[in-house]
């Protein structure tokens, strides 16, 4: 498996750059696997590189037509990447709720200081 860490690049004029397709599948829940991890580490950045990244590939890998035979598959895959997206989901709904908290106190602060220097 390739490092999931280096960009996808999909170059039209040298098909020597793209990833083979059959080494996409196993790629696309590698990479939601590191999102998912770097969600629970709150690096927040990665996961939004990481999901460029596994884009790229979701739509380099849905341009051809899926053969009966790899349905399965497909299937097995498709399942796990949005079991994987579901968490993320809750960790960014979490942390969204934190900020979020954190925002409204820091606002109370202010408030509180500005009725203190007024009086």
């Amino acid at each position: 498996m390739k490092n999931v860490a280096e960009p996808v690049i999909k170059n039209v004029s040298d098909n020597t750059r793209a990833i083979p397709r059959e080494e996409q599948l196993p790629m696309i829940l590698g990479i939601s696997l590191e999102m998912l991890n770097k969600a629970k580490n709150n690096d927040w950045e990665a996961v939004i590189e990481l999901e460029s990244q596994r884009n790229a590939l979701i739509a380099d890998f849905f341009t051809t037509t899926i053969s009966t035979d790899d349905g399965h598959t497909v299937a097995y895959h498709i399942d796990k990447v949005l079991e994987i997206d579901r968490q993320l989901i809750e960790l960014g709904s979490n942390e969204r709720d934190k900020m979020r908290e954190n925002l409204q106190k820091l606002s109370n602060g202010r408030h509180a200081l500005k009725v203190y220097s007024a009086v």
